[in-house]
């Protein structure tokens, strides 16, 4: 499955849980994992930017590239979406036209709202901990204690997104 995550997956991922290796594990389980030009621009601070541009290097997390047509087109219809948004929901309805198993990894609700409406599968950082325990990378307890370092981080834990749903 290709994952393609937004800014925020990668903040929480590289700033607040494990540093990417979690992420990393996934991609030992054949899971492709992507993001695009805009959320490396929106990934602005050390030291995830280092991290994610070290994960880039080695190859383990790809980069996607938008055409300004393409995200000139939808950033029109959803002008309230942010640039590294746009990006992720374009790239996912390029993997779904290739009949390509994809995920959108969007934490932010009204980029969830536009994958929904678009009919594009998706989920968010706590989602892929469930990904993660349902590919046996974690156990329940490790996403316990990963629930509450999240809780207790800068990361932004919204109310209805307390419980780890797709």
């Amino acid at each position: 499955m290709k994952l393609v995550l937004d800014a925020s997956v990668i903040i929480a991922f590289f700033r607040e849980l494990d540093d990417g290796q979690f992420l990393y594990a996934l991609t030992k389980k054949g899971f492709e994992i992507y993001v695009t030009d805009g959320v490396i621009v929106e990934v602005k601070k050390e030291p995830e930017l280092s991290r994610l541009r070290q994960a880039i290097r080695e190859g383990w997390i790809g980069s996607k590239s938008v055409e300004k047509h393409e995200f000139d087109r939808l950033k029109n219809v959803y002008p309230m979406l942010d640039y590294a948004e746009v990006e992720v929901l374009i790239c996912c309805l390029r993997f779904r036209s290739y009949d390509e198993e994809y995920c959108c990894v969007l934490d932010e609700g009204p980029g969830r709202k536009i994958a929904d409406s678009l009919n594009l599968a998706k989920t968010g950082t706590l989602g892929l901990l469930k990904i993660l325990e349902d590919n046996k990378i974690i156990d329940t307890e490790c996403t316990e204690k990963l629930l509450n370092k999240l809780e207790q981080s800068t990361f932004r834990l919204r109310k209805h997104n307390q419980g780890i749903t797709q």
